[in-house]
């Protein structure tokens, strides 16, 4: 099929009422810009078009080149994500007769318009307030960690499909190349943003593993950002955040990784070490996101879950399984899922682990995330101040259930 390009999508959706067969689609308004023209976001396989429907806004996604099998695909995605979809996936529908132009109709894929910023962008008007970059770092973990248990990848994580919206929340977009279990064996309809992607990655990479490189580029941007905002003036070039492809290809003479790998903040510095090493590994030694911040820097990705498996079983170093019934992806549906368990940051060892908190200057083990002076309570690192149950404090940082009432602090998944 020869798809339009997308200024004959722009000129047809000037007429929703011509060219959609939804009714709610045709009865609505396509946004313009102030020339009167439909705004359109472009990437590397659709346009996408917002159209004001009586219903609420919409995101029309019209292709512009083939995806493999992408009515199956999105079929497929739609099926699993009727089981449960976290909050940060928007809700879509693949319309096979979806858009007519010049006569012919094409495929769509129409999804809940999204209100909020790229990452850049957000990244860009935050600038002067990186404290903020903190309590993204987290989210991004978070948004990690349930894709991980999810057995899925989005493919293509890099800062346009990654939307911050009020009050910091995140939402990815484009899922023309997740993964997802019942993919495994296939080659990849694209292979992601190259500011962002392993330097070896081919076609042939996709596995649930997939997003481990990129999203450990996004947390660590992040960091560096909050540790040093000019970073920012120094390395945007406004298809990235800091990193180029250039850098992963050749980071022993990279000035990115020169910057960060001098920081005065011991995380950044020891995160792009790790970054840089990962950089000559094969792509699928690159171990996911929480399983670095663990320290675990050698073990391996575990191998791709089979296609009839519905997610992957719990970590060896859980608790046992949550009973039949209560999957990580049965709670989630419920919304009673509690939150991932904090994770730390890469540090030194010590004899004696402590770090001082930097309001009241109290030293903590770090086996705690909060101080335990009760009238500072200053985050020390990344994770959760109370339980969600009984609402204790201090909650160890690698606990998985809560010393206070017991309840469960990690989700599981059960077999």
């Amino acid at each position: 099929m020869a798809w339009p390009p997308p200024t004959d999508f722009s000129d047809a959706v000037q007429n929703p009422q011509h060219c959609f067969e939804a009714q709610d689609l045709a009865q609505g308004a396509t946004a313009v810009n102030n020339k009167g023209i439909p705004m359109s976001w472009s990437g590397n396989f659709a346009c996408v078009f917002k159209v004001e429907t009586p219903g609420g806004d919409v995101a029309v996604r019209c292709f512009t080149k083939q995806v493999n099998d992408q009515q199956d695909r999105y079929g497929h995605l739609s099926a699993f994500l009727k089981i449960v979809k976290p909050d940060f996936l928007v809700g879509f529908e693949y319309v096979e007769r979806g858009i007519k132009v010049k006569g012919e109709w094409y495929p769509i894929v129409r999804m809940d318009w999204v209100e909020g910023d790229p990452l850049d962008r957000f990244v860009k008007d935050h600038i002067g307030t990186p404290d903020i970059f903190m309590e993204l770092a987290d989210r991004w973990l978070e948004v990690n960690h349930t894709l991980r248990i999810l057995g899925i990848a989005h493919n293509d994580l890099q800062h346009g499909n990654v939307m911050v919206q009020e009050q910091g929340a995140l939402r990815l977009v484009d899922y023309d190349g997740v993964f997802l279990p019942k993919f495994n064996g296939e080659p990849s309809p694209e292979t992601g943003h190259k500011h962002y992607q392993h330097p070896k990655r081919t076609s042939q990479d996709y596995h649930s593993g997939i997003d481990n490189f990129p999203s450990l580029v996004v947390y660590l941007t992040l960091l560096s950002l909050k540790a040093d905002p000019q970073l920012w003036g120094r390395f945007y070039i406004g298809d990235n955040m800091l990193f180029t492809k250039d850098d992963f290809a050749n980071p022993a003479n990279s000035d990115c990784f020169r910057a960060l790998k001098g920081s005065s903040d011991g995380n950044v510095a020891g995160l792009a070490a790790v970054l840089e090493e990962f950089c000559s590994r094969a792509v699928d030694q690159v171990p996911p996101l929480e399983e670095v911040l663990r320290g675990n820097l050698t073990a391996p990705m575990p191998s791709p879950p089979s296609s009839n498996a519905p997610a992957p079983s719990a970590p060896s170093n859980s608790p046992a399984p949550a009973p039949t019934g209560s999957s990580y992806r049965d709670l989630l549906q419920s919304g009673q899922a509690a939150a991932p368990p904090p994770l730390p940051v890469p540090a030194p060892p010590a004899t004696n682990p402590a770090v001082t908190c930097p309001s009241c200057k109290r030293t903590n083990s770090t086996e705690l995330i909060y101080c335990a002076d009760e009238n500072c309570a200053t985050v020390l690192l990344p994770g959760r101040k109370t339980c969600n149950s009984c609402n204790s404090s201090s909650i160890p940082l690698n606990a998985y259930y809560c010393p206070g009432c017991g309840v469960n602090l990690v989700a599981l998944t059960s077999t």
